[in-house]
């Protein structure tokens, strides 16, 4: 019987095979690697959103309302020193359940790596103006 990291890759149908029995896959997706591994009776995907930890404070003020909309949960991972999105969903979950939990982590991840990446540009150059009566 396959476990739910593998019938997640199956119901996406993610390209590469995942090893038999296999507890941790990367995957490529979207130009990112998101990462699933089943942690007791769940199967938790995890995206780094952001590298610089002074920006955790200013994407943390947009968590509270996040949390109301999604699943998804934003994270500082001390380890890696990385601030990460994660999800997670019962291990026995159907197909239907999975394709969907990927989805809403994938929109999720679409929303947070937009936010960050307001962050880190650069201030708009605004050209000089003279206005003439």
């Amino acid at each position: 019987m396959k476990n739910a990291l593998e019938r997640l890759c199956e119901a996406i149908a993610y390209p590469e095979p995942v090893p038999e029995g296999a507890t941790f896959f990367r995957l490529q997706v979207d130009g990112g690697d998101v990462t699933a591994r089943l942690v007791g009776p769940r199967l938790v995907l995890s995206r780094v959103i952001d590298r610089e930890e002074n920006d955790l404070s200013q994407l943390a003020i947009f968590a509270a309302g996040r949390i109301l909309k999604e699943e998804a949960v934003l994270a500082w991972d001390e380890r890696a020193s990385v601030c990460i999105l994660w999800q997670e969903v019962q291990e026995s979950a159907e197909r239907a359940e999975l394709t969907r939990f990927f989805e809403s982590f994938m929109d999720s991840c679409d929303w947070w790596l937009a936010r960050a990446g307001e962050l880190n540009a650069p201030p708009p150059a605004f050209p000089d103006i003279v206005i003439r009566p």
